[in-house]
């Protein structure tokens, strides 16, 4: 059986991540990060991580790679904005 509040998760965690690669995206090819707050970032990489190890101890695996996904894409946008912003 469906179960529909974890597709509709599974959905919503899908959608952040796709918000999350547009930003790494943009900067990256822009190379600016005026504007891009360094603590929110860390905030939404520290959270991400968190919730994929809470998937994993789920053994929901779908959301494991999802938050995995975040987690990454936030890394490398605290990443570049430490790089940005000394270089710049």
């Amino acid at each position: 059986m469906v179960d529909y509040w974890q597709v509709l998760g599974s959905v919503a965690a899908l959608i952040f991540s796709v918000g999350f690669i547009d930003q790494l995206r943009v900067t990256w090819v822009t190379k600016n990060v005026d504007g891009i707050s360094l603590f929110q970032w860390c905030v939404f990489t520290i959270a991400s991580g968190i919730f994929t190890a809470f998937y994993v101890h789920l053994s929901q695996w779908l959301m494991v790679a999802v938050s995995f996904l975040s987690t990454i894409c936030c890394f490398l946008i605290v990443i570049m904005i430490v790089k940005y912003r000394k270089t710049g």
